[in-house]
C-alpha cells in the first residue's frame, strides 16, 4: 500500500521543534500510519474509540476531510522523533467558540511509548496553539485508569478537575489555563521540551512561533 508524498521537503511543514520530536503538518503518505494506528484495538481503548472500519479508502476520504477543513474549528498535527520517525498525531477541536479547545493526543507506535514523547509533544502543540490561537483554555479527557497518561499530561501542565462517566468508562477531564500555563513556561517549568542549544551559541528556550503558523 503506497500514497505518493508531496514534493514539499519535511522542513517546510515543521511547525515545532522539541528536544526529542517535531510536530508537522500531515503529509497523504501519513494515512497509512494512522490507519493501522487506528485500527489497533489496544490504541482506539486508549482513545476512547472504536477500531475504524476495515476500508482504508474510506478512512482515506476522512483524512482528506479533516486536512482540507483544518483550521475551523480543530487542527491535526503528525508526531515525529527527531530522527524522522512518525509516531503519532496531536490535535485540537471542539473549538468554535474560539475561547477553548479540546486536545487529543496519540502515540501510534506502541513501542514509543512511555518514553516522554507525548509529554513533550503535548508542550509543544500548547506553546504553538496559545501563540496562533486566543484560547483561554485547553482542556482534555482521559481514561481514569490510565495512569500514565495522567502523569504525562499533569507533568505538561494539566490539572485535574472533574471525573466524567461515558458509558461504562470513567474519564478525567483535566485543563490548563493560558494566564498560568505561559507563566509556568516562562518560569522553565517545561524546560525539558526546550531543544538543545547549538554547540558555542546561545538558544531561545523554545522554538519561536508567529500568530498563524
Amino acid at each position: 500500500m503506497t500514497l505518493e508524498t508531496p514534493p514539499a521537503g519535511d522542513a517546510a511543514l515543521v511547525v515545532a521543534r522539541g528536544r526529542n520530536v517535531l510536530l508537522r503538518r500531515r503529509r497523504r503518505s501519513d494515512a497509512i500510519d494512522e490507519y493501522h494506528w487506528r485500527r489497533d484495538p489496544e490504541t482506539a481503548r486508549l482513545n476512547g474509540q472504536a477500531p475504524v472500519p476495515p476500508s482504508f479508502a474510506r478512512f482515506l476520504e476522512t483524512f482528506e476531510q479533516e486536512t482540507r477543513l483544518a483550521g475551523y474549528g480543530r487542527d491535526q498535527l503528525a508526531i515525529d522523533t527527531i530522527a524522522g520517525e512518525h509516531i503519532g498525531t496531536v490535535m485540537y477541536y471542539n473549538a468554535e467558540t474560539g475561547d477553548s479547545a479540546e486536545l487529543g493526543i496519540t502515540i501510534g507506535d506502541a513501542r514509543r511509548r512511555g518514553a516522554g514523547f507525548g509529554r513533550e509533544a503535548v508542550v509543544l502543540f500548547l506553546r504553538y496553539l496559545f501563540a496562533a490561537h486566543p484560547f483561554r483554555e485547553v482542556y482534555l479527557h482521559t481514561l481514569e485508569s490510565n495512569v500514565p497518561a495522567r502523569r504525562a499530561f499533569a507533568a505538561a501542565g494539566f490539572s485535574p478537575t472533574v471525573a466524567v462517566l461515558r458509558g461504562a468508562d470513567r474519564y478525567l477531564r483535566m485543563e490548563v489555563r493560558r494566564e498560568w500555563w505561559l507563566l509556568w513556561d516562562m518560569e522553565g517549568r517545561f524546560a525539558f521540551a526546550d531543544p538543545p542549544p547549538p554547540p558555542g551559541g546561545d538558544h531561545p528556550p523554545f522554538t519561536p512561533l508567529s500568530p498563524g503558523e
